[in-house]
């Protein structure tokens, strides 16, 4: 071997062994193909417009296209078997909000995964609250109104609701005041709403987020917000505590993939979902779209969550009806 060649030959090796080091040698390109976001809900609602922001600003960030997937149905069951059924290899990912990942297994005991057992999660998106609305030209003024007709006159009263989590808030807001809705199940916010601005529907407790350009757009009137304080967009709706009821729904979100993913893709997914959630671009949008309560935090964090969820809904089990009798 030539001096040449020998050096050649040593600068190469040096370059491997630096490049092992820092876990670059040999190391596959990811994301390497399209990614997949789904979505539980359909078109229009919160959760879908966040996934594809998220989404697109993925696809910036990584090269490769992302794209977002609506699986509505059977309360997240179809999302979720999407998920689970699709290669664990971190190119699919799964909005996740109560109803899937807490609420369905608990009211369903014939539902075909376990949740903590079946779903790593990922980041931990927000924690936002919803509103009641009804349609521009309905009846009701106030969410008094809504109450008393719905006392007075039992199951005259139609809400809409959608996911099981939005179901049992209407539940429970039943059972604190006394008051009879009919309630009409959907897949998802878009449709929901477009029937309460058609009057088909006279009231519905949905998504902050998703209702906000109807409201500002004059389609839907706020009548109360879920939370334990005003929304910084709706400075002007009192709270249905506020109004002398002991009521609260706070919906949070997150991201998730197959338990089976390798970790070191999960840890991957996660550093890059948190860098967008952490984004000056992430924040504007939230601020335009819901105001949320971003979060960003770790898949760790979510999982902590989603098990104490669990252990609170257990328990409000056994003084509250979860399911419409």
């Amino acid at each position: 071997m030539t001096r040449r060649n020998f050096l050649a030959f040593a600068a190469a090796g040096a370059g491997t062994l630096l490049a092992a080091r820092h876990g670059l040698a040999q190391a596959p390109a990811f994301p390497s193909k399209t990614v997949r976001f789904i979505v539980a809900l359909g078109p229009g609602s919160g959760a879908d417009t966040g996934t594809r922001f998220v989404a697109e600003r993925f696809g910036k960030i990584t090269g490769q296209s992302a794209i977002v997937e609506n699986r509505p149905g059977g309360d997240g069951v179809i999302a979720m078997q999407s998920l689970l059924g699709a290669p664990a290899d971190g190119h699919t990912l799964m909005y996740l909000t109560p109803s899937p990942m807490v609420l369905t297994p608990l009211l369903n005991p014939a539902t075909p995964y376990d949740p903590l057992r079946d779903v790593r999660p990922i980041a931990y998106i927000a924690r936002s609250q919803a509103v009641m609305v009804t349609g521009a030209n309905s009846r009701f003024r106030s969410f008094a109104e809504v109450i008393a007709e719905a006392k007075d006159k039992p199951g005259t009263v139609r809400m809409s609701n959608y996911g099981h989590h939005y179901r049992i808030g209407g539940l429970q807001l039943q059972q604190v005041t006394g008051a009879k809705f009919i309630h009409v199940p959907y897949k998802g916010a878009a449709q929901a709403n477009n029937d309460v601005i058609a009057g088909d529907i006279d009231v519905a407790i949905t998504d902050t987020g998703g209702a906000m350009p109807l409201i500002e757009a004059g389609r839907l009137r706020p009548l109360a917000q879920t939370g334990p304080n005003r929304h910084a967009f709706l400075p002007n709706v009192p709270t249905i505590q506020e109004l002398g009821v002991p009521y609260e729904l706070i919906v949070w979100t997150g991201f998730g993939v197959s338990a089976k993913t390798p970790e070191p893709l999960a840890q991957k997914l996660e550093e890059l979902l948190i860098e967008i959630l952490k984004s000056p671009e992430y924040k504007a949008y939230n601020e335009k779209q819901g105001g949320a309560d971003i979060i960003a935090g770790s898949g760790a964090q979510l999982k902590a969550l989603i098990v104490a969820e669990t252990q609170r809904y257990r328990e409000l089990a056994r003084t509250t009806p979860l399911a419409d009798k």
